[in-house]
């Protein structure tokens, strides 16, 4: 890694001990990539927590969020055009991923790591013939509709609008938006029990909405996160199991400016699995912080990140 440079744009939207505004920062870095092919990406304290820093894309907050609001709409979403739900019949997954692969090339591969973090159709659930699908699937495969994820997923990139991308990467977030979450913020663990109103009559003034720009940018960091198989079983890059039933998202906090690729490596780094984090090690190479967050099932069909925290 590089020793840090000055930012050209700080992401003030974004805290990195959130999972989701890690995500959305990684899915903005992997977006401007295509734009700014020299931008690179660290973190910084600022602002009562660590905000991302882009460098090589420019200074224009205004600027820069139009480009990322263009680049979004005109994104190929083909890979969640298979199916509305997720997961589905693994011999239909082996068909889109031999589909994406006859189109994919080393330029462009945008398709296809997007299935191939989608999960795995080695293997498929011994009952359902479904396949082995990401960590990351957090709402229900499908609803009383038949919609699941890729659904949500273009649902969400049709309604984000510019001032949705200037809010969430440049503003507090203020959860005003109306529409579809994927449940990767933890303050979308509003369990029935403990809500003041019925979660089916409530309306937007009753509670927090979501961040629309927030998810949409977050749905373009999952290229970074394949789904492989340890064994038989499919299990998602920057997912922990500790223990025999606590599942972790484990993510790095770097002061140097790294490009996009740097970043993928990054994610990967075996010191992250490691219990205690090596911690020296890894402040050594220029990642002073990592957060972890739970993945808790609270009924059978959704899941939720508790609070992000320094892993232990």
């Amino acid at each position: 890694m590089t020793a840090p440079e000055a930012p050209g744009l700080l992401l003030r939207g974004l805290d990195g001990s959130n999972p989701l505004g890690f995500l959305a920062a990684v899915g903005a870095a992997v977006v401007a990539k295509d734009l700014f092919p020299t931008v690179r990406f660290g973190w910084q304290q600022a602002e009562g927590g660590w905000r991302p820093s882009f460098s090589g894309c420019g200074d224009d907050e205004q600027g820069f969020s139009e480009m990322l609001f263009e680049a979004l709409g005109r994104a190929s979403m083909a890979a969640f055009d298979f199916d509305n739900k997720m997961p589905f019949d693994a011999d239909r997954f082996s068909d889109a991923l031999r589909e994406i692969h006859a189109h994919s090339s080393i330029a462009d591969r945008r398709d296809a790591d997007f299935l191939a973090s989608f999960g795995t159709e080695l293997y498929p659930d011994e009952k359902t013939g479904q396949f082995q699908d990401s960590k990351f699937r957090m709402v229900r495969s499908g609803d009383s509709a038949g919609q699941g994820l890729p659904f949500y997923a273009k649902a969400l990139r049709g309604r984000t609008t510019l001032d949705c991308i200037r809010r969430a990467v440049f503003c507090t977030w203020d959860y005003q938006d109306e529409g579809y979450s994927l449940r990767w913020d933890p303050i979308e663990d509003q369990r029935y029990a403990l809500r003041w109103r019925d979660p089916s009559r409530s309306s937007i003034v009753d509670g927090p909405g979501t961040m629309l720009a927030a998810n949409s940018l977050a749905i373009e960091a999952l290229r970074w996160f394949p789904t492989l198989l340890i064994g038989k079983q499919a299990w998602t890059t920057g997912f922990r199991r500790v223990g025999r039933r606590e599942i972790y998202f484990v993510w790095p906090i770097w002061t140097p400016m790294v490009d996009v690729e740097t970043l993928r490596s990054l994610l990967t780094l075996d010191d992250l699995a490691k219990s205690p984090i090596p911690r020296l090690s890894l402040v050594q190479r220029g990642i002073p912080e990592v957060y972890r967050s739970q993945r808790i099932q609270q009924n059978q069909y959704y899941s939720n990140f508790t609070a992000g925290v320094p892993a232990p």
